[in-house]
């Protein structure tokens, strides 16, 4: 195919520049891979060309129309898979021939369906379906080894798999806190002001046995009348105060 061309604009393309016409004739000559080349690029470089121009000329229009669909038959028969070629049947008669072509119609309607998808969503560009041929890639040669190397990487890993026992600390027996001496913190802290906060007596404890047996040793003193208890309203804060008998020994 022979266009004579009339672009007084060049293509400045990564793997190309220069006139359309010239690279449509690289890419015929197989000088040139149709897969290099964007034809979104060229169509977006001709459109800009063509906007900056006051009166395009419609002959200029048309022979980039031709070239570019020449150039995006080349593409697609590059980056489509090619169908295997037909059976021939020697006696086929005219219902298997027809059978056949509705097939292939029916493959081809799928085709430009599927096409008309992409470029309502828009894409400029498509992926190649078949992958080229890969080289073949030999073995990965082992580094030689004896039965004695072997033996010694075997011995390595199993000491790396033995457990070494942790050594036994012995740890210190916590303190147990008595009912004696949590009346007594209560005694010294209710001595100093004449109310405190249930909150602050419980910030004391530091473990959870603390907690039961501040709580209880609150709920001892307060049924002997030596401590009293109030809350204003439901879930306000608790108050400890002086109760009748406070001051008063009382044994645990």
């Amino acid at each position: 195919m022979s266009l004579a061309t009339s672009h007084p604009y060049t293509l400045q393309l990564p793997d190309f520049a220069g006139p359309l016409d010239l690279l449509l004739r690289l890419i015929e000559k197989d000088e040139l891979q149709i897969t290099t080349i964007s034809l979104a690029a060229v169509a977006d470089q001709y459109l800009a060309y063509v906007r900056d121009l006051a009166d395009p000329d419609p002959l200029t229009v048309a022979e980039f129309l031709a070239i570019a669909a020449q150039l995006l038959l080349i593409k697609s028969r590059a980056l489509l898979p090619r169908p295997e070629p037909p059976v021939v049947v020697a006696d086929e008669d005219s219902g298997e021939q027809l059978a056949r072509q509705l097939r292939d119609y029916q493959r081809f309607k799928q085709a430009a369906s599927q096409l008309r998808s992409w470029e309502h969503e828009g894409r400029r560009t498509w992926e190649r379906l078949t992958p080229p041929p890969q080289p073949p890639v030999p073995p990965p040669a082992l580094p030689p080894h004896n039965v004695a190397s072997l033996v010694s990487a075997l011995s390595r890993r199993l000491q790396l798999l033995t457990t070494v026992p942790d050594p036994v600390v012995n740890l210190p027996t916590p303190k147990v806190i008595t009912i004696a001496e949590v009346a007594e913190r209560l005694h010294e802290r209710l001595l100093a002001q004449p109310f405190i906060s249930f909150e602050d007596v419980l910030n004391l404890a530091t473990s959870r046995a603390e907690v039961i047996v501040t709580l209880w040793t609150v709920l001892e003193l307060f049924k002997r009348q030596i401590i009293s208890i109030e809350q204003p309203a439901l879930f306000d804060s608790i108050s400890i105060g002086r109760g009748e008998r406070f001051g008063e020994p009382w044994h645990e």
